[in-house]
């Protein structure tokens, strides 16, 4: 079965939200899925709100990435979580 990288885009509630502990509740998230965690970035978007973009690699199937969106999705602080990119690993 073919690899895939996703990168997922995550949308904190607000600026007030911690950066780098938002970064890491994602980066633990997604090691407790079947999904290879790849790396993680933030960007900064106006007035002092940004996004964290992960990269995972997981294998090609059915329902791809909705597993660890909703994972991501049910972490407290998060906005919302959205699926920006994806490519045979």
């Amino acid at each position: 079965m073919a690899k895939v990288l996703a990168k997922i885009k995550v949308m904190p509630t607000s600026p007030e939200v911690n950066k780098e502990e938002l970064k890491e509740k994602v980066k633990e998230t997604v090691e407790k899925t079947d999904a290879i965690f790849r790396g993680i970035s933030d960007e900064p978007l106006a007035f002092g709100l940004y996004a964290v973009y992960v990269v995972v690699e997981m294998e090609e199937k059915e329902g791809g990435t909705e597993e660890i969106e909703k994972a991501l999705s049910d972490l407290g602080d998060v906005e919302s979580v959205e699926v920006v990119e994806v490519s045979l690993a």
